[in-house]
């Protein structure tokens, strides 16, 4: 990819799923499609009949009882996105799935689902028809009346999928709902690309959702239509007789290619050209597709990316398996790729509907997550059920093939591309063109270090979840990866009340997790005090000292002001300075970790160092006083926090705060290490206890952490002990330098069920 090229590409950052077989699980989805797993289902008598289709609709030969359904399609997370139940059993189960969608997308891109005010984050998304309003909601006279005209609008209106989820998740861009019949979501990818190049947005969500109520799990075969006669979707296959319908939704994250870059975003693909075109009126019906359309759409796709179309491996056809439809598709890739490709290999055909059916309007964007992981992969996927070529193709005048296996992907010209192809009935033709990630950038490798690893969520049971899928997921990470995996999960996650957090090293051996335990607002507003007792081992300190950079800086400045004293430097003069610039390391290491005290109070050195952190000395000025100076330029500041004596917990005054030598005689104090917190009015939420360790002490016998390993594990345990309660905030942008955003185990949503049954009167409803 040149330069230029690269100006005008889009990555893809974050996907987001519900998909028949997969349900939200991307790895469990490239499985199914990398052994051609079918995902349709089929349905008794008795089912369909308990659903409420009609028996004279059941027993027509003509019915194919074939859906590829969602398992929970009924349940849906109300809790999570702030809805009532009674809310939630009004909305169109497709915009649900779409919020969901929304929510895992931006957290695989480990971005935090509810952004903060300011944000450029648009939304481009659609859905189906939404039949569960016709069949269900609407026979429901009583949950009508209930709702009223404007909550049935609002809850099941197309005109509502995209502005749901921005006023949800907080997000600032644009935010239209598409409508284009079968390519919807790539439309709506379309015009997310055409957003980001124009700059009107920074970051993107794109997709779209289709599900159908239990009432429509079936469908009517007709000769030369749509609907295949077993319920079976044969793409190219030589026994190809038309699909079958699919529910789900999927939603994609995207960003400019050089601002994903630049943001050390986890590039999974990049969309190099897209295209829209319409018919018109050059095919033979309305309903239709056409050569022309759909050919000239594919060529400007691969004009706009400035793309070789022999460098092409893979494209992803609509393949709808049907007589007309098959054809014509090949007759217009025929138009744009011709017949010889030289000495280059032969390109392959993909159709996701061989083994999920037609997804309608979210077919576009389940087709392009399904090439994404097949280009992270490097596999060219199977057509599934296929066995031999459907002869009107014509497949030998063409450089495709069809695989019925999964094989391995060649780079064409060093390099692996794909398109991916939807046509919408009434005409809009889209063609995307992807290319595999660039390689990511190297960096610098970090010593191996402790990492705080946070979670959260609306719930009790759902923060427990989450935790555990946490740990699970360490037990195989790579080492080099535990840093940005942390980084991921206090960024890119939105907090919510539930919260739970573990410490751990990398390749280390698993240990007993702390239960979560809910936040309380009134914590954070009274917030942490420190109390710097100056006590402990100072060797305890090394491995701080080798690990964290910050903290080796704070110490090395302390101790360098000894160097010019040589030999005449006297053993209690070395242990002043060493134990004030150990508690400046680490009340350091803890600002830098989002943690602010509302007072401070210290023994011994820790007394001076709690004035440098309220800012009344300098870090120079105070080791002057440790070496017995007394600096004629120092001029003590006001402090920027409320500083006690530890002598008779009285606030100090403004006299002892401009006193150099009130000071410099704190450091003759004893540091015995006594944690003696002053009365601090309001009275703090929690203490920090800081000698050479730091200590938590939030006064409820509930709270405690375990052992740790050392003095830096500790000091992080007391950091996700304070966030657990609700007291910190955003980390220092210096630490997270060269972090990663990366895929990290998402939200565990934890959804009940949400779904009217349709009443007995209106059980004469047909398909």
């Amino acid at each position: 990819m040149s330069d230029d090229q690269g100006q005008d590409r889009i990555a893809i950052i974050g996907m987001g799923i519900r998909l028949p077989g997969a349900g939200r699980d991307l790895d469990r989805y490239w499985q199914d499609i990398e052994n051609g797993t079918e995902s349709i289902s089929f349905f008794s008598r008795e089912q369909l009949m308990g659903w409420g289709v009609p028996e004279e609709v059941v027993d027509n030969p003509n019915f194919i009882p074939a859906r590829a359904v969602l398992d929970d399609y009924d349940h849906f997370d109300h809790r999570l996105f702030g809805y009532s139940p009674q809310d939630a059993v009004l909305m169109d189960p497709q915009q649900r799935i779409l919020l969901e969608c929304a929510w895992g997308a931006l957290e695989h891109a480990g971005y935090p689902p509810i952004a903060a005010d300011g944000n450029r984050t648009a939304v481009y998304v659609g859905t189906g028809m939404n039949v569960y309003l016709l069949d269900i909601l609407w026979p429901n006279a009583r949950a009508v009346k209930s709702a009223g005209g404007l909550g049935v609008l609002t809850s099941s209106d197309k005109d509502y999928a995209a502005t749901r989820i921005a006023y949800k998740l907080n997000l600032q861009g644009a935010a239209f709902s598409v409508q284009t019949a079968c390519s919807t979501s790539l439309v709506a990818i379309h015009l997310a690309v055409q957003s980001l190049l124009t700059y009107e947005a920074d970051m993107v969500l794109a997709g779209a959702a289709s599900s159908g109520p239990p009432t429509r799990r079936g469908h009517f075969y007709a000769p030369g239509g749509t609907f295949s006669r077993d319920g079976h979707c044969r793409t190219f296959d030589v026994a190809a007789d038309g699909t079958a319908d699919a529910d789900g939704g999927g939603v994609l994250v995207l960003k400019r290619l050089e601002d994903a870059i630049r943001d050390n975003d986890t590039v999974h693909a990049v969309i190099a050209g897209t295209a829209a075109v319409n018919d018109g009126a050059r095919k033979a019906g309305f309903t239709a597709p056409g050569v022309e359309g759909q050919a000239t759409t594919i060529r400007t796709a691969l004009a706009a990316g400035g793309i070789d179309p022999d460098t092409i491996g893979l494209i992803e056809t609509h393949g709808t398996a049907t007589p007309l439809g098959d054809p014509i598709e090949l007759a217009a890739l025929r138009s744009v790729f011709g017949t010889d490709r030289g000495d280059r290999p032969k390109a392959a055909l993909g159709a996701l509907k061989s083994i999920m059916g037609h997804l309608d309007t979210a077919a576009g964007v389940a087709a392009v997550i399904k090439t994404v992981l097949a280009l992270k992969n490097r596999t060219i996927p199977p057509v599934g059920l296929y066995t031999a070529p459907n002869p009107a193709l014509e497949l030998e005048k063409s450089v495709f093939y069809v695989p019925a296996t999964a094989t391995p992907w060649p780079a064409v010209d060093g390099v692996r591309r794909a398109g991916v192809s939807s046509f919408g009935i009434g005409g809009t033709n889209t063609h995307i063109v992807l290319e595999e990630a660039p390689e990511p950038v190297r960096r610098r490798p970090r010593r191996p270090a402790s990492e705080l690893l946070l979670v959260s969520a609306r719930t009790e049971e759902a923060a427990t979840e989450s935790l555990t899928r946490v740990d699970d997921f360490l037990a195989d990470l790579p080492p080099d990866e535990l840093g940005d995996v942390a980084y991921t999960l206090r960024t890119g996650r939105t907090e919510l009340p539930w919260r739970g957090f573990t410490v751990r090293m990398p390749e280390e051996d698993r240990k007993p997790l702390l239960p979560v335990r809910r936040s309380d607002p009134r914590a954070a507003e009274r917030g942490v005090a420190y109390h710097l007792t100056g006590g402990g081992q100072l060797p305890g300190c090394g491995h701080c000292y080798h690990i964290d950079p910050h903290f080796r800086r704070i110490i090395d400045l302390g101790y360098a002001a000894l160097r010019p004293l040589g030999e005449d430097a006297d053993p209690a003069t070395k242990e002043r300075v060493g134990r004030f610039a150990v508690a400046m390391a680490w009340t350091d290491a803890l600002g830098r970790r989002g943690l602010r005290p509302v007072a401070l109070t210290g023994n011994g050195p820790g007394a001076v160092a709690a004035a440098c952190t309220a800012g009344v000395l300098t870090f120079g000025t105070a080791v002057d006083l440790a070496l017995g100076r007394r600096p004629a330029d120092a001029r003590p500041a006001a402090p920027s926090t409320v500083l006690y004596s530890p002598v008779d917990g009285t606030p100090v005054t403004a006299e002892q705060s401009a006193d150099l030598d009130y000071w410099a005689g704190r450091f003759d104090e004893p540091c015995d290490g006594a944690f003696a917190p002053p009365a601090v009015d309001p009275e703090p939420a929690a203490w920090l206890e800081i000698g050479t360790q730091v200590f938590p002490r939030t006064g409820l016998d509930d709270v405690e952490l375990p052992e740790m390993s050392s003095a830096y594990d500790r000091m992080l345990g007391a950091v996700g002990l304070l966030w657990q309660l609700g007291i910190g905030g955003p980390w220092d942008e210096a630490a997270d330098r060269d972090r990663s955003r990366v895929p990290a185990p998402g939200y565990p949503f934890a959804p009940t069920r949400h779904y009217l049954d349709i009443p007995a009167t209106a059980k004469e409803r047909h398909l």
